[in-house]
């Protein structure tokens, strides 16, 4: 296949760079090269930055009717792409070519809770404290340069819901997206530019620490949002702080999804388990990554999830037959190789599920099958941390109690879910959960809703996106006061 060499987008074109230039690999085949990207400076970022500043001038102005329906078109065009966007992103980071073709479609999805509300929306923006003694009108106003950075897994959807949102609210965008991820997102821009005034979406590409570093702290960029690890989520807000710059962030989870006593274990349970756990080979920030039953179920519920897992097909995302693809990256690899080889070495019985297709051998690309992880305990590593890969540890549990100090005993609180013949005791029990979305009797991008909020608390960052509160989080409120107790 071709490969791609593609350069920075700033101000509505293609902008060579004169730097070095990074290499992209197919995980399913290292030794492929699917294309190139710049190597981008801070005076890349600083071009991409006066850019955004200019068209934000004009872009702001445009009544919100304008904006809406330009994000909606933007939306359109992108599905539009999604044809010959979505085998670059399979190529480059590896999910099969399914969910590839739903990270292009994702974020017209999003936008639809806005842009098909604007009255809703101007609410949200425009309001007013008006009694006898006057009047307070309250105006939410756009931020200005939004530094946007974005992961490899689900890049579009991830872009998509920090972009939609702060186009809306009137800011133009700088994205900075993962060097494992950036083909992708440089087609999908494209793509966006047929319809958004050139300059209000910018992508420069490059190594996270140099170009993502210079987006933060550069002195024109009013917030960033991010998405990513916790280690860098740390730099992003220490370096937003520094310079007095709100953030949004979002950065992983724990997940647990909890089996209570009187939950059915049919076919359907078991299938949205597995789903749940292995998307895009359990590289998801919500994905199941920890699995409690209660004893009573335990035994059969680990043997039903192991049936269903021996069908998974692992190998190149392009096959239509394979149902797993690789890992994204070596270095995501190797970690999550010594997260299983720990756990193993610890006395951890890891059970290895499913088939790679013909022709591959786990050694020739960044490949591991499903794994099932019983006999472990809540203190070990490969339950405590975030695996992102696929791998299931299975934990049994005795009372609600316990279950509910065992969903809490992290350091992450993103998502969870209580499964149980019961909605009210699931819903009760829900309310002591310290995450910031708790499904019943469901878990994963089944059961979102683009107008409901989503994020984190603890290690799992701050901030929402999605919805009016992230809607909200891409402006600064100014109170205009004609009120006088005196008259």
């Amino acid at each position: 296949m071709n490969s791609l060499n593609l350069n920075h987008f700033i101000d509505g074109a293609d902008t060579v760079c004169g730097s070095s230039r990074i290499e992209v690999v197919n995980p399913a085949r290292p030794a492929e090269i699917v294309g190139t990207i710049c190597r981008g400076t801070p005076e890349d970022v600083d071009n991409a930055v006066r850019s955004a500043a200019l068209a934000q001038l004009a872009w702001k102005e445009r009544p919100l009717e304008e904006r809406c329906a330009v994000v909606k078109a933007a939306g359109e065009e992108l599905l539009a792409s999604a044809d010959t966007g979505a085998p670059t992103l399979t190529r480059e980071m590896g999910k099969v070519l399914a969910e590839s073709t739903m990270d292009f479609a994702a974020p017209g999805f999003g936008w639809t809770a806005l842009v098909d509300d604007v009255a809703g929306v101007r609410h949200a923006l425009v309001d007013a404290i008006e009694d006898d003694f006057g009047r307070i009108d309250l105006r939410r106003r756009p931020m200005g340069v939004v530094g946007a950075i974005v992961p490899w897994n689900w890049p579009l959807a991830l872009l998509g819901v920090k972009l939609g949102p702060a186009l809306i609210a009137g800011n133009t965008v700088v994205v900075v997206p993962s060097p494992h991820a950036s083909l992708s997102v440089l087609h999908a821009v494209e793509a966006l530019s047929r319809v958004l005034p050139a300059g209000v979406v910018n992508v420069v590409t490059g190594v996270g620490s140099e170009v993502g570093a210079a987006l933060v702290a550069h002195p024109n960029i009013a917030m960033v949002a991010f998405t990513g690890g916790v280690e860098v989520g740390r730099a992003v807000a220490a370096s937003a702080g520094q310079h007095l710059k709100p953030a949004v962030l979002e950065l992983g989870g724990n997940d647990a999804a909890v089996l209570l006593d009187d939950v059915e274990v049919t076919d359907a349970l078991i299938r949205a388990i597995a789903s749940g756990a292995m998307m895009t080979s359990g590289q998801v920030c919500f994905a199941i990554k920890r699995l409690l039953v209660h004893e009573s179920l335990y035994d059969d519920v680990v043997s039903q999830l192991g049936d269903a897992l021996a069908s998974t097909v692992v190998g190149d995302g392009m096959d239509p037959d394979v149902t797993m693809g690789p890992l994204a990256n070596a270095t995501q690899h190797a970690r999550f190789n010594r997260l299983v080889e720990d756990a193993r070495r610890d006395g951890a019985k890891v059970r290895d599920l499913g088939r790679l297709t013909p022709g591959f051998a786990e050694a020739e690309g960044y490949f591991h099958l499903p794994k099932l992880v019983t006999e472990v305990t809540p203190e070990a590593t490969i339950v405590v941390a975030e695996q992102f890969g696929p791998a299931l540890p299975i934990l049994p549990f005795t009372t609600d109690d316990e279950a509910i100090s065992l969903v809490n005993g992290t350091a992450f609180g993103l998502t969870s879910s209580l499964w149980s013949a019961d909605v009210g005791r699931a819903h009760s029990l829900a309310s002591r959960i310290d995450a910031g979305v708790t499904f019943v009797n469901q878990h994963g991008m089944a059961a979102f809703d683009p107008r409901a909020p989503f994020g984190g608390t603890k290690h799992s960052g701050f901030g929402r996106e999605m919805g009016i509160e992230g809607l909200l989080e891409f402006t600064w409120t100014q109170a205009i006061n004609n009120r006088h107790l005196v008259s």
